[in-house]
């Protein structure tokens, strides 16, 4: 029983090795992060002030809850939050829906002129 399970541990570590995994001490090219490919990013960097949206949405989502105003715009209640605190940039059709529901341009939601 000793040796089957002494051999089996022997077979496992051949297995780590062939497969290249070794148990020396991390070195510094074992701890070199890979670069991130460019993506679409998170946030705005175009210079776009995403919380003064949000607050100009808050503004027009006047007294009606989240819950109601994210249902007639067609988004979650969670994304519509996001677009409030300035965690997540609104899509264009977001935005024009605002605007036509609200009587407003969206100009006015970007850049809160016009």
């Amino acid at each position: 029983m000793r040796r089957a399970a002494r051999d089996g541990k022997k077979l496992r570590l051949e297995l780590w090795v062939h497969l290249g995994f070794t148990r020396q001490k991390n070195t510094r090219e074992m701890n070199i992060v890979k670069q991130k490919t460019q993506g679409r990013p998170r946030r705005s960097s175009a210079g776009v002030n995403l919380r003064a949206i949000g607050q100009r949405i808050k503004e027009l989502r006047a007294q009606r809850t989240q819950k109601d105003f994210a249902q007639l715009m067609g988004v979650s209640q969670a994304q519509l939050s996001k677009y409030e605190l300035g965690q997540s940039a609104p899509p264009l059709g977001f935005l024009t829906g605002l605007a036509k529901d609200a009587g407003k341009s969206v100009d006015w939601i970007l850049t809160g002129k016009g």
